[in-house]
């Protein structure tokens, strides 16, 4: 059911009653599940607060739109390299040993040392990337702050590893070269015992003699180590002609491309998190959003649900009602139901307590404008703000002075405002002493006892908690409606607002559910044994 207002209208004969056996069946379906997330919790979830993450999308985009000028991109250059590698060698080992070269921190630091950096080179490493586009082609790819400084940066780390990687392929004649003037140093020796024993070394053919067999191994080990030097020398020569393909150039972007994927970036950040914090708040969360929730907490019918009255406005004073608060629709028609819970047909004098569990001002701005509405048509109204707050009396026109007083108000209108000291005791003051027909017998406050005398009517705005209890309540009035906001209360602090009122003998009339949830599709009340529930009028807004 959607947050359109309900109401059920007050009715003489009392068909059923609030002790009737209404409310033992199991809460809602779309309550938290105790165990189980249902796909229909988290959709009426995802609806209910269909504003917020929708927000957070929103703010998403716009972040994203404005990054590139509040966090505008670091310029890009590349530069290309043609490697050339050892015969034999496994083209994707070498290309992956080529991009490790580049990376090592002694191109870096080299690159800092050229290039006077202030960079460490952990940073410096940040600053670029290498990729092998094939086997013999490689890309360096810098950033920088400016363009001028990202191709220069990226120029300057092609040549310095170019440089690097041709003092690393000398350095693989090193053992060569050892080895060839080991097996000089040995050929020499076996020449010198060859003429030892009377033979000439250049002469000798055939080894007739163990020093002719040494000097013939000699020889072949070492012409075999000049061969691999030269080979060496001529792979080395061929590797070394690795040189720069392209030179350094800015990489080109398209400001549209990159405005149009930090956009969908930003949104779908923006959905994620918003969805992420919705779904996550409704299974952490106890609120009750459900009319027949709340009603279950309360075991009492919601017979009105609306939307919430006006809560906030451009100028702040003046403060009290105004009449333009009066004719809002849910204002006007919450005061109209709380009218109609008002027992005119009895001697007694007519008195309503309105207990709000959460959201004061607008059960102030309801009983307000029912105060306005009986006055304008002549009747005595004495009004008690005992919320703590003082929203009511400051409607109605009273602000709190400090002093033990009561305070009253007429404003040219019937209405008497009764508002305890705010410096005494939470319930300093509120506490009658009531005789017959709900009047009391004395306050000890004259004005207080003449405003009852003088009373056709008596509203009550109040709060409940535990520590104070309702018990203040009573001596004011035996009838009490309770008004709810969805989403702000949880089902212990109802139950414990509902045995409150009723432990001090006040009867629930009403249940008032504002700003209801608009996936809602319960009245806020449960079977009876006898038969469904009947003769629910509606109201448009």
């Amino acid at each position: 059911m959607s947050n359109q207002p309900y109401s059920e209208p007050l009715r003489g004969d009392r068909t059923w009653d609030d002790e009737d056996d209404l409310f033992t069946e199991d809460r809602s379906a779309a309550y938290p599940p105790d165990s189980l997330v249902t796909v229909r919790f988290l959709r009426d979830a995802v609806k209910r607060h269909l504003r917020t993450w929708l927000l957070l999308a929103v703010v998403g985009l716009v972040l994203g739109l404005a990054a590139p000028v509040v966090l505008p991109p670091a310029s890009v250059s590349s530069v290309r390299l043609l490697l050339t590698h050892r015969q034999g060698d496994d083209p994707a080992r070498a290309a992956a040993t080529d991009v490790s070269l580049v990376t090592t921190h002694t191109v870096a630091q080299r690159t800092i040392a050229r290039l006077k950096l202030a960079e460490t080179p952990d940073d410096l490493l940040k600053q670029y990337t290498v990729t092998p586009l094939t086997d013999r082609v490689l890309e360096i790819t810098a950033s920088a702050k400016t363009s001028e400084q990202a191709t220069q940066l990226a120029t300057v780390l092609a040549q310095t590893y170019l440089a690097f990687r041709k003092e690393q392929i000398a350095q693989l004649d090193a053992p060569l070269r050892r080895d060839l003037t080991a097996a000089q140093t040995a050929l020499t020796e076996a020449e010198d015992a060859v003429r030892a024993v009377g033979d000439d070394p250049a002469e000798l053919e055939k080894p007739n003699s163990p020093e002719g067999a040494k000097l013939t191994t000699a020889r072949e080990k070492f012409k075999y180590i000049q061969q691999q030097l030269m080979d060496q020398e001529v792979q080395a020569s061929q590797m070394n002609s690795t040189r720069l393909l392209d030179e350094a150039a800015p990489v080109p972007t398209s400001a549209k491309r990159t405005l149009a994927i930090n956009a969908a970036l930003g949104l779908l950040g923006g959905l994620f998190i918003g969805l992420g914090f919705v779904v996550v708040r409704a299974l952490l969360s106890d609120r009750l959003w459900k009319r027949q929730d709340i009603a279950r907490s309360l075991a009492t019918r919601i017979r009105l649900s609306t939307g919430r009255p006006p809560r906030w406005r451009w100028w702040p004073f003046p403060g009290y009602l105004r009449e333009s608060q009066q004719r809002h629709p849910e204002v006007r028609l919450l005061a109209q139901h709380l009218d109609q819970q008002l027992d005119r047909s009895q001697a007694a004098l007519p008195a309503l307590a309105v207990v709000c569990a959460d959201d004061v001002r607008s059960s102030a701005l309801a009983i307000a404008s029912l105060a306005v509405s009986a006055a304008a048509e002549g009747e005595h109204v004495l009004v008690a703000d005992l919320s703590g707050t003082g929203l009511l009396a400051n409607l109605l026109g009273v602000r709190a002075t400090g002093t033990h007083e009561s305070h009253f108000s007429d404003r040219g209108r019937r209405i008497d405002v009764f508002r305890p000291d705010p410096a005494a005791g939470p319930s300093e003051g509120c506490y009658l002493r009531l005789g017959d027909n709900n009047r009391p017998t004395g306050s000890g406050d004259l004005a207080l006892d003449a405003a009852w005398d003088s009373a056709g009517l008596v509203l009550t705005l109040a709060t409940v908690t535990p520590a104070l209890g309702a018990d203040h309540l009573a001596t004011w009035s035996s009838r009490a409606a309770v008004v709810v906001t969805a989403g702000r209360s949880t089902a212990t602090k109802l139950h414990a607002t509902a045995e409150l009122l009723r432990l001090a003998g006040l009867s629930i009339e009403t249940a008032v559910v504002l700003n209801a949830d608009r996936t809602d599709e319960g009245i806020g009340v449960t079977e009876a044994t006898g038969g469904p529930v009947r003769d629910l009028e509606m109201f448009g807004r």
